[in-house]
């Protein structure tokens, strides 16, 4: 009987020891660690590579209209209820683009806000982008994974805007200020 008892509790012991060492190998997103390739976080204010939510990158303003919030004008639009996030189609009626500010982010936790050094941390693959001298533009940070990306505009502190959607209309909006319309 004590055999079964040293048994069990040396078990029970190394399954607390277990759950001690995957608790401190998976930080959380605000520690600036970027989560495996095999796991991409979900929920309801993550803006991943494919869109947010039941939105997705690539979907038409036809396929999302009954989501869109009909009371604002002009080519921003955005998806009722998700006041954080401004849509961008494309002449083709596409969602190419979407500039999101907190609570929104991506599955790294980087939003609006967050510093430069966090966004290092959890992209140091970022490509560096830097404004033109007097131009009264923001650098910028572009991380892409296939044709999709995100780029963080800032002050060298701070992000101050957050985009997220094809990498070749992320750039076009950095380089010459396109946004779509």
């Amino acid at each position: 009987m004590r055999g079964a008892f040293a048994l069990a509790t040396v078990m029970m012991l190394s399954g607390v020891a277990c759950a001690a060492q995957s608790t401190q190998a998976r930080t959380t997103p605000a520690q600036g660690v970027v989560a495996s390739a095999t796991e991409v976080a979900q929920g309801p204010d993550i803006v991943h590579f494919q869109g947010v939510r039941d939105v997705r990158f690539g979907a038409s303003r036809a396929e999302l209209g009954s989501r869109l919030d009909t009371s604002r004008a002009g080519c921003s639009s955005q998806v009722s209820g998700m006041p954080q996030g401004n849509l961008v189609f494309a002449a083709d009626d596409r969602l190419v683009m979407m500039w999101f500010d907190a609570p929104l982010h991506t599955p790294e936790g980087v939003s609006t806000g967050s510093t430069l050094q966090d966004v290092r941390a959890a992209y140091p693959g970022a490509q560096v982008l830097t404004a033109p001298a007097g131009s009264h533009r923001f650098d910028g940070l572009l991380i892409t994974q296939g044709d999709r990306g995100y780029l963080f505009l800032h002050d060298g502190v701070t992000v101050q805007k957050a985009v997220a959607g094809y990498g070749d209309y992320l750039t076009r909006l950095f380089n010459t200020g396109f946004g779509s319309c």
